[in-house]
């Protein structure tokens, strides 16, 4: 049975017979070509069939050959292009490590930025809190004030209503004399009117002059008595009202001074109403500003914990990874160990066995190369673990200079603390240990300027402890012997002195550790930058030097280049570059 090829063999095989007869006729002897030519007819569909078979596997050879030949050809294209995927692996690399320094370097602005606001926060919170207390004290102040002159107003408003009363009854006498007073003129008048009659009638009756005459005349000098009495007592009751008028007058015009000081009180208790609500507006805004600073300051301080947290989880899982780095370092350097040690001992061994001296150099050239790299992956994991190390030294050495900035920022608000509670003069509250108990003492720790802090610390709390001893003596003698005013004057005058020397040497310490402040963050963060900046530059400059002789070396060489001791060590690679070539 015939396949669809050969449904039609004398169209298929009328062509190749004749090339199998001719090459029958060339192969064959001439006793059989007789019979080949007989049986030629009768086979003929047989050594078709035989002949496509072997068509048929010629074909599929062909086929597989092209095949191995492409697939060479595809992996001499690779071989070409993996120096080309490698370098760009490696930028890739290096852009990948570029960003990861410019985001750690973005993160330390953004910490710098984020510790200045927060310093500068509480500035202000302690600007604000000591304008509060201010405020408070001056309001208290006004208030006390306040019912002073209240309560003064009310002791002259009572006085006026006195004095009012006394001037209403002695207006009142003043009428009253002023009546009695004309009917005595009145009187005086009938009287001197009567004399002159009695003086005329005298004159026209001599006779009963002499009869009456006794009785007149003592009439007469009573009556003169009598009228005599009246100006005097008219003269000292002018007098009276004289002096009540003055006294009067007097008193008018203490009530008019009263009353000018009671209005300039007034005024100036209005506006110290007005000053006060002033400073209760400023208290408000200052509340507002408070709070909107106190709400910026919890967001700032949760964002804090949120990546404080995820700072310690980073941290934690950096140690766990550098915790195995360093076990799969010391397994790679133990295995690398072992590797040469075997490589020594089998190369002993060969040396001792092996007579031909043809071949020896070529493998002692070739394992000398390979235990070379094996050393150099060696140095490479002890130069990463230094590194490393480094690295954590570097890291715990920040960490420390952190801890001491802030120690030294604690140290200067708990300065200032203890100023403002001995700028309030109260005995009864303690103000604390002095800042040289607190100070770091560790000399690793310490720099010029906090050397220096110390330093002045010790000589303040030196003069601290002078200053109390001589107020105690000064107490014990003011006990013993009371100080006359003029003395007691001298003191708060001085008193005053200290309190404005205090004042003074608060507020230019408080500007002196702000300025310090300041220049040690810009100190600290610069520091930081050159570091980071300097790790950048040797590590990078080391890796591009590498890559510039790796690049140089696979240009230079056709041979494969042998990247680390597995590389080296596995033998398909050169067997693969070898096939490859073949063709």
């Amino acid at each position: 049975m015939f396949s669809p090829w050969v449904s039609h063999p004398w169209t298929f095989i009328q062509s190749p017979s004749r090339g199998f007869s001719s090459s029958l006729d060339q192969l064959l002897p001439a006793p059989h070509r007789a019979e080949i030519s007989a049986s030629e007819h009768m086979d003929l569909g047989i050594v078709a069939e035989n002949e496509k078979v072997q068509l048929q596997d010629g074909n599929d050879g062909m086929y597989q050959l092209g095949d191995s030949q492409e697939g060479m050809g595809k992996l001499a294209s690779s071989k070409t292009d993996f120096p080309a995927r490698v370098l760009f692996s490696e930028e890739e690399k290096l852009k990948i490590s570029k960003d990861l320094v410019d985001l750690q370097i973005e993160t330390n602005k953004m910490k710098e930025q984020y510790e200045t606001e927060n310093f500068e926060l509480k500035n202000m919170i302690l600007a604000l809190e000591s304008r509060v207390r201010e405020l408070e004290l001056c309001s208290e102040k006004v208030t006390g004030e306040r019912d002073s002159l209240r309560e003064r107003l009310r002791a002259l408003e009572s006085a006026r209503k006195e004095l009012a009363q006394e001037y209403i009854i002695l207006k009142s006498n003043y009428l009253a004399l002023g009546k009695e007073l004309d009917q005595e003129v009145r009187r005086n008048e009938e009287l001197t009117q009567e004399l002159l009659n009695l003086a005329k009638g005298r004159n026209t009756l001599p006779g009963t002059e002499s009869t009456h005459l006794p009785a007149m005349a003592h009439q007469s000098s009573a009556e003169l008595e009598r009228v005599r009495g009246k100006p005097e007592d008219v003269v000292a009751s002018g007098h009276e009202r004289q002096e009540l008028e003055r006294n009067l007058l007097g008193n008018q015009d203490h009530i008019k001074v009263e009353l000018e000081k009671l209005k300039k009180t007034h005024d100036w208790q209005q506006k110290l109403e007005e000053r006060v609500l002033g400073l209760g507006k400023e208290l408000q805004e200052a509340k507002g500003a408070i709070g909107d600073t106190q709400r910026r300051l919890v967001e700032q301080s949760a964002v804090l914990l949120t990546s404080q947290s995820q700072l310690q989880e980073v941290e934690a899982e950096n140690s766990r990874l550098q915790l195995r780095l360093k076990e799969l370092n010391e397994e790679y350097r133990s295995r690398l160990a072992r590797y040469i040690r075997d490589v020594a001992n089998y190369m002993d061994s060969k040396s001792n066995h092996v007579t031909g001296h043809s071949k020896a150099p070529a493998d002692h050239a070739a394992m000398k190369h390979f235990v070379d790299n094996m050393l150099k992956d060696i140095r490479a994991s002890y130069k990463s673990r230094e590194e490393q190390l480094a690295r954590a030294a570097r890291g715990y050495k920040k960490r420390m200079k952190d801890l001491v900035k802030k120690h030294e920022n604690l140290l200067i608000a708990y300065g200032l603390q203890r100023e403002q509670i001995r700028s309030l003069g109260s005995s009864a509250v303690d103000c604390g240990p002095a800042e040289l108990h607190f100070s770091i003492s560790d000399p690793e720790l310490l720099t010029n300027t906090t050397r220096e802090l110390n330093r002045l610390r010790e000589e303040k709390a030196k003069l601290e402890m002078q200053l109390q001893e001589l107020q105690k003596k000064r107490l014990k003698e003011a006990s013993a012997f009371p100080l006359p005013p003029e003395q007691q004057l001298d003191e708060e005058g001085w008193a005053e002195v200290r309190k404005q020397l205090r004042e003074f040497t608060h507020n230019t310490q408080e500007d002196l550790e702000q300025e310090r402040s300041q220049l040690l963050t810009r100190a600290v963060v610069a520091e930081e930058q050159v570091l980071e900046l300097q790790e950048y530059v040797d590590q990078h400059l080391a890796r591009y030097k590498q890559e510039i002789l790796r690049l140089r070396n696979a240009e230079g060489s056709e041979g494969p280049r042998v990247l680390s001791a597995r590389a080296a060590a596995a033998p398909p690679l050169p067997r693969a570059r070898t096939v490859s070539h073949d063709p």
